[in-house]
């Protein structure tokens, strides 16, 4: 069985310590060799009760009957929202993979693509001409002010 990135593993530790602990290069070690076990066994034991029951492909059903026959029965619940968590997630991926297939809503888009697009032109026009009048030569501006007395005399 292929080794688990490192670096997947380490992210995966990282996610669920909060990023509040360090971990040891050993201590990541550790949790790949133990999760590669883990899998190996699990899906070992899957795959033995789907041939047992005549079917080629393992399914959901066949996860949980290896973790009962492992006497892993404690993790089923966590597993279980877990699974669903997972679920979820597919369902808001397959909800937005749908919008985007959608051609009202393609439309959509594309209009407002369009306003944005005349927005930023106008906005653009605008700063050029702000510029442009930022740089035309100004009159200078003849200011006189009133000498105080004892100014005069220093001149």
């Amino acid at each position: 069985m292929e080794q688990l990135p490192k670096a997947t593993v380490q992210q995966f530790i990282k996610a669920t310590t909060n990023g509040d602990m360090k971990c040891s290069n050993e201590f990541v070690t550790q949790v790949m060799s133990m999760a590669r076990e883990y899998i190996q066994l699990v899906s070992d034991q899957a795959n033995t009760i789907c041939l047992e029951n005549g079917k080629k492909t393992i399914s959901g059903e066949f996860f949980y009957k290896a973790i009962q026959k492992l006497r892993l029965e404690g993790q089923i619940p966590l597993l279980k929202e877990i699974e669903e968590e997972i679920k979820e997630e597919v369902n808001v991926k397959n909800q937005n993979k749908a919008r985007f297939q959608d051609e009202e809503h393609l439309k959509q888009l594309e209009e407002q693509q369009k306003e944005l697009y005349e927005k930023a032109k106008i906005e653009n026009s605008k700063r050029q001409i702000d510029e442009e009048d930022n740089n035309k030569p100004r009159k200078a501006l003849n200011l006189q002010f009133e000498q105080e007395e004892g100014e005069e005399d220093l001149q």
